[in-house]
């Protein structure tokens, strides 16, 4: 298969107000060319809108009609993140003729897993057809549905673009890839057809939220909050005690099924330490559940400019750990790089998810495809 020229998109669930946008160069198999990539943020009308978006999609909660607002925040963010495609790509001295296709995550507003004698559910907002009409280019969107209408957990899926890296790099048993985003998701590849992916916990959520909450910005910029608190051990060893963090895999979760009330009644500093060792503490028993504990993770997402988190994962993990940017790749762009790579799969017809990685009944081929 000949490799082509795709950009993916993504806007994670931390809702920072931006666009991951990237561009490679992929058969959906290996990687061919890492292209370009960009952040770009959203406008502050359509940052307050999904914010607003997500409030609603939690009261709505899969029941009646969804709320009127869903179909507002979809047009904007698709018109919104059409818009920064093409700016990607003629920045980058092309035009859309020259890419084979768009692959368009859209925003997560609601995750539920799957229980016993219940399918999961989840809903990404993004019109795919829409970014059709504006581009003129195949838009593959919808990732996640099909997977979840078989009996899978609809995530993560960002397994088989984290195996296609640790294939290109040489890595495997040894090293798992980590990406901290909202969410916290691992995948271990034995080298040979064994894959393991689940989300680990949180990851940079309820941290964010809870700094937003005290009214100190966005974020625990440089890990500063959490350097200067105190763990509460006996607090994080009740936390660390959730059954979610013992279960098998395969398993995901949605942004708020831990939340930033885990630190209630702490100040700033200490309620930020907790929350950070919580997710360093959460991924250490992540590690204990793979088929081989690995010695490296390699660390992609926005959780990784945090060096406490990092310093933290170490510590409390018991694990060495790295940069994505130490193997080559760009750490930030891995996410939306995923969604080009599973695009050009989507368009070939091969699966993009697999009974270790989502609980799938087999291998799945998922998502739609516009134009």
């Amino acid at each position: 298969m000949e490799p082509i020229w795709a950009v993916g998109l993504m806007t994670g669930t931390v809702l920072d107000g931006n666009i991951d946008v990237a561009l490679i160069r992929t058969d959906g198999d290996r990687i061919d060319d890492f292209g370009t990539y960009r952040l770009m943020p959203y406008p502050q009308s359509i940052r307050s809108l999904l914010e607003e978006t997500l409030t609603a999609a939690r009261a709505w909660n899969f029941v009646g009609p969804e709320p009127a607002i869903f179909r507002k925040a979809e047009e904007a963010l698709t018109r919104a993140q059409s818009a920064a495609v093409r700016e990607l790509v003629e920045g980058h001295g092309m035009t859309m003729a020259d890419i084979g296709v768009v692959g368009f995550h859209g925003q997560t507003v609601l995750h539920r897993a799957p229980q016993v004698g219940r399918l999961g559910q989840t809903r990404q907002l993004g019109d795919g057809e829409l970014m059709h009409s504006i581009l003129g280019t195949k838009v593959a969107y919808d990732f996640r549905s099909a997977d979840m209408r078989a009996g899978g957990q609809g995530a993560p899926l960002a397994a088989a673009y984290h195996t296609a890296l640790m294939r290109g790099a040489g890595a495997s048993g040894e090293v798992a890839v980590l990406n901290l985003g909202g969410v916290a998701n691992i995948t271990w590849w034995d080298g040979a057809d064994n894959v393991v992916a689940f989300d680990t916990g949180p990851a940079n959520a309820p941290l964010n939220d809870f700094i937003k909450s005290k009214g100190l910005g966005e974020m625990d910029r440089d890990g500063a909050l959490g350097r200067a608190g105190t763990v509460d051990e006996a607090r994080l060893a009740k936390l660390l005690q959730h059954p979610y963090l013992s279960k098998p895999y395969p398993k995901s979760l949605d942004r708020f099924d831990f939340g930033a009330a885990m630190a209630d009644g702490l100040n700033a500093e200490d309620g930020a330490a907790l929350l950070t060792a919580f997710t360093a503490g959460a991924i250490g028993k992540a590690l204990d559940l793979l088929p081989h504990r690995p010695k490296k993770l390699v660390v992609s997402g926005g959780g990784r400019h945090n060096p406490t988190m990092m310093a933290m994962l170490a510590s409390r993990a018991g694990v060495e750990v790295v940069q994505a940017e130490s193997l080559g790749w760009s750490g930030d762009a891995v996410e939306a790089e995923c969604f080009a790579f599973l695009a050009v799969r989507v368009l070939r017809g091969l699966p993009i998810s697999f009974p270790s990685t989502t609980g799938a009944p087999q291998p799945m081929r998922g998502g739609k495809l516009a134009g």
